[in-house]
């Protein structure tokens, strides 16, 4: 079903009796499916149109930050190529620039001197994003360490739904280019007892009360990048949904019934609903990437040995896979596989989860074999 055809979502729905649409990805967020199927009285999990823009677009999320004085960092956006080369007058190296609108992950450049920066103006606005580079933010580097924070509200009541850390760098050591994602453990533990607290106290309650004062209440799942900086907690960036692959750590350790929260929160129920119950364990996911990642990847590569990864307890979630011709199981996508494991420490999860990933028979998939790094030398 193509899900840019609300039309045809709402008659699926009432077709087959739907009783609750979960909406995973961003762009049909933003695009406002969620609306639609609302106004037919469908229950959704999910936010609003404009409650989406908290992602499809960093400007957005970065004014209503000003307006309402949640702490990230000092930025500048720009419409115009001209625009964004004189703001750069305003930041010192390293600069960040980020495309405003929706680009799969991959729309943020961290250029380490002015050169470098230009550069990156020039091939944003010639359509390296496509139209999620029409608009630029330029904005402070935060030097520190960046953590996941998650939780669920219905526009009115917060309920936290654990932590983690992804990876967003293609190479070993937090090398490379950004991509969506190579891998991810949770719980986070750095972001302490006392710094969850903050976070909450700072960003997230602000936030989802900003929106709804501003006529736009958020309910769906909050997903906020928080940087660890010397100057106190920061945000990052916001994600209108669970993220990937941060949802695999997280539902690999859920132990209440994921249903009955996101069912609460499209009913507006979640005060009524306790803590969800987290196991002790920890999670850790690795990132199966076709060759040729974050650009072109390399489409078609077999894919075999998921069985035998399987077989010792971890679970290899599928993204960018196909059927081809004759049934066989090959890549179709960037981010293929993430090969999940839990252990009683991100070490024990972190082993679990490479030995699963060389049970796998995926010749033209690659990925990085440090995940999970910085809790292992906590540890």
């Amino acid at each position: 079903m193509d899900a840019t055809d609300h039309e045809l979502a709402i008659a699926f729905c009432e077709q087959e009796s739907i009783g609750l649409v979960v909406i995973g990805p961003e762009a049909p967020l933003v695009d406002g499916l969620a609306d639609s199927l609302r106004g037919e009285g469908i229950a959704v999990f999910g936010p609003s149109q404009a409650a989406a823009q908290l992602e499809g677009s960093k400007g957005f999320a970065k004014d209503l930050c000003e307006r309402h004085g949640i702490p990230t960092a000092r930025y500048i956006r720009a419409d115009s190529r001209q625009a964004a080369l004189a703001a750069l007058d305003s930041f010192a190296a390293p600069f960040v620039l980020k495309a405003d609108g929706l680009a799969a992950g991959k729309g943020v450049v961290i250029a380490p001197d002015r050169t470098g920066a230009e550069s990156a103006i020039v091939e944003m606005f010639d359509g390296a994003y496509g139209a999620a580079g029409a608009q630029l933010v330029i904005e402070e580097f935060m030097a520190g360490e960046e953590v996941s924070l998650f939780v669920l509200t219905d526009g009115t009541h917060i309920l936290p739904f654990g932590t983690a850390q992804d990876h967003k760098r293609l190479g070993e050591g937090d090398a490379g280019p950004n991509t969506g994602g190579m891998g991810a453990y949770s719980p986070a533990r750095v972001l302490t007892p006392d710094l969850h607290a903050a976070a909450m106290e700072r960003i997230i309650a602000p936030t989802v009360a900003a929106l709804a004062a501003e006529g736009m209440p958020y309910s769906g799942v909050l997903y906020a990048g928080l940087m660890l900086t010397a100057e106190g907690l920061m945000l990052v960036e916001y994600n209108a949904r669970f993220g990937d692959p941060e949802a695999q750590v997280l539902l690999m350790r859920l132990e209440s019934d994921l249903g009955e929260y996101l069912l609460a929160c499209a009913e507006g129920q979640l005060a009524e609903m306790e803590p969800p119950r987290f196991a002790d364990q920890s999670a850790l996911t690795v990132v199966m990437a076709a060759r040729g990642y974050p650009g072109t990847p390399v489409s078609g590569g077999a894919i075999g040995g998921i069985a035998a990864a399987e077989a010792d307890g971890a679970k290899v979630f599928q993204a960018g896979t196909a059927l081809d011709d004759e049934g066989a199981l090959v890549a179709s996508g960037g981010r293929v596989l993430s090969v999940t494991a839990r252990g009683a420490t991100i070490g024990e999860a972190q082993a679990a989860a490479y030995q699963a990933v060389d049970r796998l028979d995926f010749p033209t998939g690659f990925c990085r074999r440090d995940i999970g790094w910085r809790a292992v030398v906590r540890e």
